[in-house]
């Protein structure tokens, strides 16, 4: 599967730089186009969010909007000022399948349906590592890795020059991972260097890591077998982290969830160390 479409989402008070620097610098290798769209609270739901502290009269509402107003344009503007910069066609129609180009378009309304929807129909989901002080970050995360079905990068601190220079796949054999090697074969095809690491512990099924390397050389992905062992009771997820920052990992690709969300947040697991800790951008499917 070709990855053409690359979703940005964004929201009034976000910076998408990063996240615009990665799709970029993903674009150019994959030769795909970027979709940013600014998702801004709706009508009803700003009254919702307003009645429990007063109501509202007509100036107070239009304020409200005008403020959403301005901070759309703010966005579009930064945006399109981006675009110079980096010279790539802002907007732009191509007939090429595999042009590079930067498009815009505004939601209004609730985050879960609105990113659901448009990321269904495009091939690879961008948003930021989770910020408490940014709602929508978390909201965006979610949404992208349970509700739309594509493979979710999450960016973090660092957006390497070149994210495809060293993928490092954590494998364990789940159904969360072979569902994001079935979705990325296209990107992993690009990457310059693919190393599969297996986390062994003492109560793990045996999930070799050769045996995706082979699976995947008939896709023509050249990729390296690592065994990574992990003592009883050690966190999995910071021996990941850690492994694939060792080994100069500019991408880390894992299963998000293999056990329910709501255990991992509760006791802790995977994912959830990785989502909180780490500073690579990470791949993930559910």
């Amino acid at each position: 599967m070709f990855l053409r479409c690359l979703l940005v989402p964004t929201a009034p008070g976000l910076d998408p730089t990063r996240r615009l620097e990665a799709a970029l610098r993903l674009s150019r290798r994959l030769h795909a186009h970027i979709g940013v769209r600014f998702i801004a609270p709706g009508l009803d739901h700003m009254l919702a969010g307003f009645a429990s502290l007063a109501p509202l009269d007509g100036a107070s509402l239009e304020a409200v909007q005008q403020g959403v107003r301005e901070a759309a344009a703010d966005g579009k503007a930064a945006l399109q000022a981006w675009c110079a910069r980096a010279e790539v066609p802002f907007n732009g129609k191509s007939e090429r399948l595999d042009a590079t180009f930067v498009t815009w378009a505004e939601l209004s309304g609730e985050v879960e349906p609105l990113l659901t929807l448009a990321g269904r129909v495009n091939d690879l989901v961008i948003v930021d590592r989770p910020d408490p002080k940014l709602p929508f970050t978390g909201r965006a995360l979610d949404t992208a890795l349970f509700s739309v079905g594509r493979p979710t990068l999450m960016v973090g601190e660092t957006v390497p020059y070149d994210l495809l220079n060293h993928v490092v796949i954590a494998w364990n054999g789940s159904l969360e991972a072979t569902r994001l090697i079935g979705q990325s074969i296209d990107l992993l095809h690009e990457a310059t260097r693919v190393t599969v690491v297996h986390a062994r512990t003492e109560r793990s099924d045996e999930a070799r890591a050769a045996d995706l390397c082979g699976y995947l050389s008939w896709h023509g992905v050249v990729a390296e077998a690592a065994s990574l062992a992990i003592e009883d009771g050690a966190p999995v997820g910071a021996a990941i982290l850690a492994e694939a920052e060792r080994r100069g990992a500019s991408m880390l690709a894992l299963g998000a969830y293999t056990h329910s969300r709501v255990r991992e947040f509760l006791l802790g697991g995977v994912t959830r160390h990785v989502v909180e800790n780490a500073g690579m951008p990470v791949l993930m499917a559910h």
